[in-house]
């Protein structure tokens, strides 16, 4: 799901910056000629050709004609040049490579080599995706030792630069991701989100990389990178289609970490407007939750968690031994909600639940004159008689009811 890279567009641009020198005329560049006036006019036309096949014809036309041209490498340029704006990743990488041999670094090449790896890798055989991304790696690694071209301006020069470098760490991370290096991953997309945070699709990639990475410690950013992608609707957003995919998962993996939905709304609106957490952001695990609630729990009702330990107890390991000990003794106070009391009957079942199952019999010495809605929660203890741990049941006799006047 939304794994292309689509920056084409970007690579030209950059490439009208630092490449797009014409070739000279035989009168200015007396050292360096066309073999003929045939030739001249040949060359001239590819140069002044926009359209990507038909310029690949004339090139062709022109390597077949003159093999020998003095201009050999501007020629294999403008093949690598063709087939990049024609879109074909294979040609364009096979030319890219042939350009690197005869000008090692060059940039044009470098980011042809970059830009195509993920359009070559998906449809490759499992022999050839290893190479592809080795090349792809020495390409975009090869981006940030470049030097500035003679006759480019500083300022332009620092902003294809900044260009240059998002195309190489977001480029770095999609291979780390393709090797699973999860952690390399992180490292490069982060790097693309700090330098322009209007890159939903990266802000997916590195909350599933971070996700991968099984580290507690992670989560905050994990979450809040992929409500990043789900909630960011301006330049650089997700299609409506792919900000509901990524919402979906967003809503499964929250639930599964947290254990509820609360707080997410809070989440997206807040990954609306930033694209990194902030530093105090917390989301609180499902264990978490649970251990606080069983806190506020028991405090504020001990008597029903003096039953829940005493269940636990019982049905765990060391049960039978216990229960050896407590049976024919009176037990711990519980307070638990009555399942059922009818009237001039001397039980009481009891449930840890309201509308739960029978855990408890109480049964008690007189019988009672009227019933007792089930629901009520009544604080009691008996004489333990019996117990069964599954279903778990625990019988007691000689109960006593304080609230309903009844003592043993």
């Amino acid at each position: 799901m939304l794994t292309r890279i689509t920056n084409f567009a970007l690579t030209a641009a950059l490439l009208l910056l630092v490449t797009g020198a014409a070739i000279p005329s035989p009168q200015d560049a007396p050292e360096k000629r066309p073999k003929d006036q045939k030739e001249y006019e040949l060359i001239n036309a590819v140069f002044k050709e926009t359209d990507a096949a038909k310029k690949l014809q004339m090139l062709a036309e022109w390597e077949k004609s003159y093999p020998g041209t003095a201009y050999s490498t501007e020629r294999v340029q403008s093949f690598l040049a063709a087939h990049q704006q024609a879109v074909h990743p294979k040609e364009t990488v096979d030319w890219a490579k042939k350009v690197l041999k005869l000008i090692p670094g060059d940039i044009q090449a470098n980011l042809a080599i970059t830009s195509m790896t993920t359009a070559l890798y998906p449809s490759a055989s499992d022999s050839d995706k290893t190479q592809i991304l080795k090349d792809g790696e020495t390409a975009a690694s090869a981006l940030f030792s470049l030097k500035k071209p003679a006759g480019v301006d500083d300022t332009k020069w620092t902003d294809a630069m900044k260009q240059i470098g998002l195309t190489a760490h977001q480029a770095l991370g999609w291979i780390a991701m393709q090797r699973k290096d999860h952690e390399k991953a992180e490292k490069e997309f982060t790097a693309v989100i700090k330098s322009n945070p209007n890159a939903a699709q990266v802000s997916y990639w590195l909350g599933t990389e971070v996700l991968a990475q099984s580290k507690p410690e992670k989560n905050e950013l994990a979450l809040f990178s992929i409500a990043r992608a789900a909630s960011y609707q301006g330049e650089g957003a997700l299609p409506a289609e792919g900000r509901a995919q990524v919402d979906e998962y967003l809503k499964t993996v929250y639930t599964t970490y947290a254990g509820t939905d609360e707080g997410l709304a809070e989440l997206k609106q807040k990954a609306a407007t930033q694209a990194l957490p902030p530093a105090d952001l917390k989301i609180k695990s499902g264990s978490v939750r649970k251990f606080e609630e069983e806190k506020r729990s028991r405090a504020e009702n001990p008597l029903r968690w003096a039953f829940l330990d005493l269940k636990k107890t019982l049905q765990g390991p060391s049960g039978t031994a216990v229960w050896g000990d407590l049976k024919g003794k009176l037990t711990p106070k519980m307070s638990l909600f009555v399942v059922s009391a009818a009237a001039r009957s001397k039980s009481i079942s009891f449930s840890s639940t309201k509308g739960g199952p029978v855990e408890v019999v109480l049964s008690l010495t007189n019988m009672m004159r009227t019933g007792i809605g089930s629901g009520r929660e009544l604080t009691f203890d008996g004489v333990a008689a019996n117990m069964t741990k599954e279903p778990f049941k625990l019988t007691l006799t000689d109960g006593a009811v304080p609230a309903l006047g009844i003592s043993r």
